[in-house]
């Protein structure tokens, strides 16, 4: 295994480093400072180099895409409804960013963030950064996030943090995959779920959870165009939804290849996209998929959603896991 660290770029006077993991297999992931980015995930497949990832070679690219491609987010990830919640019946506003709610913790949450990085072993890198009280969070909150590739071609992220008060805590990673030649539409995803979450018009979860059909039915592989054109009746065009899943949360494949998604919380967000080109986005012409393995969105708004408090003096560790396997 080796890691290799290069510069990146410069933002706000702080430089921006790119460190690049590279195992036996000749699989590598590259992840930034900024943001703990998770920049690309290669794989090397009968002497050919694919990326299996969304990404940009470009720090600006970064710092300007509203799609968040491979950023950390967080202190708390998705939507909190009217930018407000409560701890042990004290109330905390935050600053709005999505209408009256908040989405992704503000904008100055993690994904805004250029974090402090260090080679943790010969197989991972650990970013630290320390928020306090951003966008009307309580609390300092000291984060550690550190992604590990192994040899068997597996990429782990844990999160971690202790905070001085009471306050929430659940990250995730916004990395949009898209592991074939074809469209993404002609690739196949299998959700480890019997249930999804209702929305309601803001994208905000209105309490009830949902048995999986037709559309939203992933139980078993279906093509992701298959999805979308099955939305179309219910007047959509995108998924972008929340499955109560656990352990193995779902597998996303392609003809040659497949990544299985591991997580040891119980919400996965898929959100079908194009962060690359705005017009074809603008006609649902999706280039990827993001994969946000979480707590489910808005949980502490929903007593039987998850718990994302974390607790003054209190430590917790969240681990994700991406595992990159080559079909026969």
């Amino acid at each position: 295994m080796v890691v290799v660290k290069t510069n990146f770029g410069e933002t706000n006077g702080q430089e921006v480093s790119l460190y690049k993991i590279t195992n036996k297999n000749q699989t590598s992931i590259s992840v930034l400072s900024y943001a703990a980015t998770w920049q690309n995930f290669e794989v090397v497949e009968d002497g050919v180099k694919r990326s299996l990832i969304e990404r940009f070679d470009n720090l600006n690219d970064y710092i300007k895409t509203p799609y968040e491609v491979g950023k950390t987010i967080g202190r708390v990830a998705g939507r909190i409804t009217k930018a407000h919640f409560s701890i042990n019946d004290v109330g905390y506003q935050l600053q709005p960013n999505d209408g009256a709610n908040i989405i992704h913790s503000g904008d100055y949450g993690l994904q805004s963030q250029n974090f402090d990085s260090i080679v943790d072993s010969d197989n991972s890198v650990l970013f630290t950064h320390t928020v306090n009280g951003e966008d009307g969070f309580p609390g300092v909150l000291k984060v550690k996030i550190r992604y590990t590739l192994n040899d068997d071609d597996e990429v782990a992220i844990t999160y971690s943090a202790r905070t001085n008060h009471d306050t929430l805590f659940n990250p995730s990673c916004h990395v949009y995959f898209n592991l074939g030649e074809s469209n993404i539409r002609q690739q196949q995803l299998r959700i480890n779920s019997k249930h999804f979450l209702d929305m309601n018009a803001e994208k905000l979860p209105t309490g009830k959870m949902l048995a999986v059909t037709n559309a939203y039915d992933f139980k078993n592989f279906k093509k992701i165009g298959q999805g979308l054109k099955q939305l179309k009746p219910l007047d959509k065009f995108e998924f972008d939804d929340a499955y109560v899943v656990r352990d193995k949360a779902a597998t996303l494949k392609s003809d040659k290849r497949a990544i299985d998604f591991y997580t040891d919380r119980n919400g996965l967000v898929i959100f079908t996209a194009n962060p690359i080109d705005q017009q074809k986005a603008s006609t649902h012409d999706y280039s990827s998929i993001a994969m946000e393995l979480m707590t489910l969105p808005d949980a502490i708004n929903h007593a039987d959603f998850g718990e994302t408090i974390l607790n003054a003096g209190q430590k917790v560790s969240y681990t994700n896991k991406f595992k990159y396997r080559k079909l026969d």
